[in-house]
């Protein structure tokens, strides 16, 4: 098996103000939640999806938020080793970076002002790619360029533990339709 996540954290937004610009609530079940939320030890609002290409979590919901606050957004798909990590503020992408290993394993794409620890990271699981024989390796070690990259900013990595998070099921929003909405669509 393997992971398929969507998340967006949000830094200088009330939890409330995010959760209704996005449509969400909380809910009393977690069972059936596929969206969870946490206040991060680092300060950033974190809402989490269990699927990768959450429409709710993409990029329209991060330059919404982005107006009031810095928003960054990841996703990852360990099933085809696909991973990415951008951020936004005012209304504009500032950078973004995506690893796709069904184009190559050694894909790496990025664009904007990227971050300053950007380049030690690449550099970093650059060299274990090679090390671990480059293309033809065992081993997919850019995967986590956008993930680690993410989480240095903001302290949230898919794949641990978060001491000091409480994760909190949410649920969507119903949409309450007009009374002759109902009657045309038989409910």
């Amino acid at each position: 098996m393997g992971c398929s996540q969507s998340w967006l954290a949000v830094k200088g937004m009330t939890r409330e103000t995010v959760l209704k610009s996005l449509g969400l609530r909380a809910a009393s079940d977690r069972r059936n939640s596929q969206i969870e939320a946490a206040e991060l030890p680092t300060g950033w609002y974190l809402v989490v999806g269990d699927q990768s290409e959450q429409p709710i979590l993409g990029e329209e919901a991060a330059r919404r938020l982005s107006h009031d606050s810095d928003v960054i957004i990841g996703e990852v798909e360990e099933h085809v080793m696909v991973s990415m990590a951008a951020a936004w503020r005012e209304g504009f992408q500032l950078w973004s970076v995506l690893h796709d290993a069904q184009q190559d394993v050694e894909h790496l794409e990025s664009s904007g002002d990227l971050p300053a620890e950007y380049e030690s990271i690449r550099e970093q699981l650059v060299l274990q790619q090679t090390a671990a024989g480059g293309r033809n390796a065992q081993v997919d070690f850019l995967f986590d360029v956008p993930v680690e990259l993410a989480f240095r900013l903001t302290g949230y990595r898919y794949d641990t533990d978060l001491p000091g998070a409480h994760f909190e099921p949410l649920g969507t929003v119903a949409i309450s339709l007009p009374t002759w909405w109902k009657r045309l669509l038989g409910r």
